[in-house]
């Protein structure tokens, strides 16, 4: 009996950690994100800030989940460090939620009754039978993910109810009981407790054991307490682990739960051990008492570190001190592909950021054929060099982001965003190659004629257009300003062969020179990939919300049986003609 019971606990506890592990990425991919990006607008309020981090562990059902997000953000640069106390805080409350919903597994009652309901032996075969239904007959991808929820939350409740009914064998057996006496000594007990927190990376499944013990009778609540304080302080270590080679306050961020949570254990335990002889400490615990002084335990906590949140936030700042060697800081820190909406909308607006310096990159580098100056020069040379870093840290975080369970719309983003980060960056490239034309034609002898000046205007003023239709296309998600790109894009062609043949007229009458027709060649053939890659940027935006992506079929059914477009590449080639006097 006793291997047996041992073996049932073991299991119970597989059943209760996997069950969790299932609900709580189901649930967080239910939640679509939508919690986390309220959180980035809210953490300046700190009463939202609280509740929303209450929120997000019950919707999650993992604190240490909040944690390693918070981190994240943090070391981001999302959230600052100041603003993230509340949310600790909160979350430090909503995971004493699940302590209640395990109080279940202690309802019983005989015949069918309310109560009976209520009891974990009734409803979790029908929400295992619902969840699986749902996972195998459901077409929509939400219904599959609450499939899940369900499937989890049974598979933990049932495995609750093995290691409740386990210790309730165990209850009479020596060895058990030799196990117990150890909880006597409130310090060993947390000492216990925090260690096997932090092992399983759960306090809600400690929480649960300490509920499965109350129902064996055998604990009493001054043994019960201090397991519960080392749970508390057992959760810290998954903070700890995530804050490992990041930025100083991201590491603040872990410090600040682990003061908080100690400093509170502590305090309490103190209190514990000057008061032990009480009598209310001598009788048996309740699953629903444990529930309760966790409950308590973490509602005080909050109430004290409101009060004196300014002397905390120094304390950690002081333990975690600046450090002019701090790393460098990176763009999106890779705990956030744990929570992919929010790692792919951070990703989403960092490639818009990227997409305006490219914008801003090539106006400065056409600039400098009307206005040239080396300052601008060493401007846009900077503006390369991040455009570069933008395109290196992207692309590698898109890709580790896809090989994770998503959405629909987060792969969709996903797909898009790894297509254009390229054209992107490659725009940056050709305005660097602009640049050096810029630098050859200004240190000429003679640089290029009025009418060769004049054509070029008429085409810079063509790729601002076409840049802008194609940067704000995709920045606004507008498919109207993304349509007008490859009208003025086939416009823009036609406008580099009239120029080119222009160039070569003037090259046998000697108006140019062959040392600036090359510097003009080179020029075009820049300004023509440009254009190349803006249709490229409003192909795949187009084709994408469409969900599909055929470019060369796309393009060829667009030219040939739209009106739309033969009425804009019609408005184009005549507002770019170099016969156009406005221009």
């Amino acid at each position: 009996m006793d291997i047996y019971s041992a073996l049932q606990i073991m299991a119970g506890l597989a059943f209760f950690l996997y069950g969790m592990s299932v609900m709580s990425s189901s649930l967080e991919k239910m939640a679509g994100g939508s919690l986390e990006l309220t959180l980035k607008k809210v953490t300046s309020n700190k009463l939202l800030s609280f509740l929303l981090g209450m929120i997000i562990t019950v919707a999650i059902q993992s604190s240490s989940g909040v944690m390693v997000m918070l981190v994240g953000l943090v070391n981001s640069n999302i959230i600052s460090f100041n603003d993230t106390l509340a949310i600790i805080l909160g979350s430090n409350v909503g995971t004493t939620i699940t302590g209640w919903i395990l109080t279940l597994t202690g309802i019983e009652s005989s015949g069918f009754s309310i109560m009976s309901v209520l009891n974990p032996k009734f409803f979790t075969p029908i929400l295992a039978l619902v969840g699986v239904i749902l996972r195998m007959a459901a077409k929509k991808e939400k219904q599959k993910d609450l499939g899940t929820i369900f499937v989890g939350f049974a598979v933990l409740m049932y495995g609750m109810t093995f290691m409740s009914d386990a210790m309730k064998l165990m209850a009479n057996e020596p060895w058990f009981a030799n196990i117990l006496v150890m909880f006597t000594n409130p310090i060993l007990a947390v000492l216990v407790a925090t260690v096997f927190t932090a092992v399983i990376q759960s306090s809600a499944a400690a929480i649960g054991i300490i509920e499965a013990f109350a129902l064996s009778g055998q604990i009493t609540l001054g043994m019960a307490i201090p397991l519960i304080l080392g749970a508390n302080i057992g959760t810290c270590v998954t903070g700890l682990i995530s804050a490992i080679g990041v930025a100083k306050n991201a590491k603040r961020v872990s410090v600040l739960q682990v003061v908080v949570n100690c400093t509170g254990a502590l305090a309490v335990l103190a209190v514990l051990l000057a008061v032990g002889k009480l009598s209310i400490l001598q009788g048996s615990a309740s699953h629903v008492q444990v529930a309760l002084v966790h409950t308590l335990f973490n509602i005080l906590v909050t109430i004290v570190a409101f009060a004196l949140e300014p002397v905390i936030i120094k304390i950690v700042k002081k333990i975690v001190k600046d450090d002019p060697s701090d790393l460098p800081q990176i763009l999106i820190d890779e705990r956030l592909i744990n929570q992919p909406t929010i790692a792919v909308n951070e990703c989403l607006g960092n490639t818009m950021v990227m997409a305006m310096m490219a914008k801003e990159e090539m106006e400065r580098a056409l600039h400098l054929f009307t206005e040239f100056s080396e300052e601008e020069v060493e401007k846009v040379n900077e503006i390369e060099k991040t455009v570069d870093w933008y395109q290196d840290q992207l692309d590698s975080y898109l890709v580790k982001l896809s090989r994770v369970s998503l959405s629909k719309q987060s792969s969709e983003d996903i797909n898009k965003m790894l297509h254009l980060i390229t054209d992107f960056e490659r725009i940056g490239d050709h305005a660097i190659n602009l640049v050096q034309i810029a630098e050859n034609v200004h240190n000429s002898k003679s640089g290029f004629s009025e009418a060769a000046i004049r054509e070029l205007n008429i085409l810079y003023a063509a790729i601002r257009e076409i840049l802008d239709n194609a940067i704000t296309g995709f920045i606004n998600d507008d498919m109207a300003a993304a349509a007008q790109v490859e009208p003025l894009e086939e416009s823009i062609d036609k406008l580099i062969d009239a120029i080119t043949d222009n160039h070569v007229d003037r090259l046998t009458t000697g108006e140019c020179t062959i040392e600036l027709g090359l510097l003009l060649s080179e020029l075009l053939n820049n300004c023509e990939r440009v254009s190349d890659h803006c249709s490229n940027i409003a192909v795949c935006m187009i084709e994408l919300s469409n969900d599909e992506f055929y470019t060369h079929q796309y393009l060829h059914d667009y030219k040939r049986d739209s009106e739309e477009f033969t009425a804009l590449y019609k408005y184009y080639t005549g507002k770019y003609n170099l016969n156009n006097p406005q221009i």
